[in-house]
């Protein structure tokens, strides 16, 4: 089981950023995460597997590890795939489109403008016009939990219908009360954000539109809060248990804004699983500046989907890890500047792959909102096909 023990490596400056730009620390050899005034420079701590494994959904992953299938192979021309960017940048009226065999492509709508100009980028306010705004749908975000009593978030937040607040694993899932999600990190039912990076990926999804703060690509989604991260970081561990109790609890999407430095079995195993279970898997990148991008965004080549970060001049951003030379499904969102949800009832902007890759959950949502029978392999292939590639800046 030692492989099973790696650290969670996210090595990079500027996981976040701050209201600013980038954070300017340098690589860390064995991780990153450490906020302090904005900026992000210390390294993740191993936790012991021992505690975890012995809980009632282990043995699944233990089975996936060793027993794991063939994969689909990507469903992707690549031809048209392009080493910096992938398939181009995420456009949400293009790809509902599709997802309903609606043949002519949504109209245009007015820009929403102001901050928040991810939006209308990804061309969610057009998918909007045609009535698809993520509803009946559950993005799970795997992070450093989320601010479930946020004005802006707190009637969007998924609850576990199977539960109540007595004491007692009602629905029978090994996590007692997980009425609003799972703590993974203090093993306990309250996975608030003590940090801000999981609230602001949340509100970048589904916010609400409500009149006032930001609006989220798929406003009317249900965000399924899972703590794997804590203020000084977490372990693969607990982001396989994460994933696995997402899909078991029935998310739709998976936001991954996290990644490693090498690979892990465990994660690996936990990506297929929840993939075969239905549920999209969205990760970024990586915000090293590198070739390729980082684990486990590099299984995109095998499971789930990949995301580099654009700025508003549609400009790679040159901290986003690119696409790599061998085709995977990989698209490009907004990442530079993102206006979004942070605990006590505030908004920041943050710069990362993480904010990217919100965006191209909150669009899989739309997609599963216009047409619920989609497969995980046809929402990636859609997302992929529809991308626009026209006037990236690599």
């Amino acid at each position: 089981m030692s492989s099973f023990l790696d650290a969670l490596n996210l090595s990079n400056s500027g996981y976040l950023g701050d209201s600013t730009d980038l954070s300017p620390f340098p690589v860390q050899p064995a991780g990153w995460l450490a906020h302090r005034a904005g900026e992000w420079s210390a390294s993740f701590s191993d936790r012991a597997l021992s505690p975890w494994i012995s809980h009632s959904f282990s043995s699944d992953l233990s089975d996936l590890a060793e027993n794991s299938v063939q994969p689909t192979a990507v469903a992707s021309d690549p031809s048209a795939f392009n080493l910096s960017y992938g398939y181009g940048v995420v456009d949400a009226a293009a790809a509902v489109t599709q997802a309903i065999a609606a043949g002519a492509t949504f109209p245009d709508v007015p820009n929403v403008g102001g901050g928040i100009w991810g939006l209308d980028r990804v061309k969610a306010p057009e998918a909007w016009a045609q009535g698809y705004t993520g509803q009946g749908v559950v993005v799970a975000v795997i992070d450093t939990g989320v601010d479930y009593t946020h004005p802006d978030l707190d009637n969007n937040i998924w609850m576990n219908t199977g539960e109540t607040w007595d004491g007692i694993d009602n629905d029978g899932n090994g996590f007692i009360d997980d009425v609003l999600g799972w703590d993974f990190v203090n093993w306990d039912n309250n996975p608030m954000d003590d940090d801000s990076h999981g609230t602001h990926v949340a509100g970048t999804i589904a916010a609400e539109n409500n009149g006032f703060g930001v609006t989220g690509v798929a406003y009317n989604a249900k965000i399924m809060p899972i703590k794997v991260l804590g203020p000084n970081g977490g372990s693969y561990a607990d982001v396989a248990a994460g994933i696995v109790y997402a899909a078991n609890q029935g998310a739709d999407v998976i936001n991954l804004s996290l990644g490693g430095g090498y690979f892990n079995n465990l994660v690996a195993a936990a990506v297929q699983y929840a993939t075969e279970k239905g549920a999209v898997v969205v990760m970024a990148s990586g915000n090293e500046g590198s070739s390729q991008p980082s684990f486990p965004a590099n299984l995109a080549s095998t499971w789930g989907i990949a995301v580099g970060a654009i700025d508003s001049s549609d400009r790679l951003a040159n901290f986003s890890n690119r696409a790599g030379t061998v085709p995977l499904d990989f698209v490009a969102a907004p990442g530079t500047r993102i206006w979004s949800t942070v605990p006590n009832n505030t908004y920041s902007a943050y710069s990362g792959t993480s904010m990217a890759t919100p965006h191209v959950a909150g669009v899989a949502a739309l997609m599963l909102s216009a047409n619920p029978t989609l497969t995980p392999g046809q929402v990636e292939t859609i997302l992929i096909q529809t991308a626009n590639p026209v006037g990236i800046v690599a």
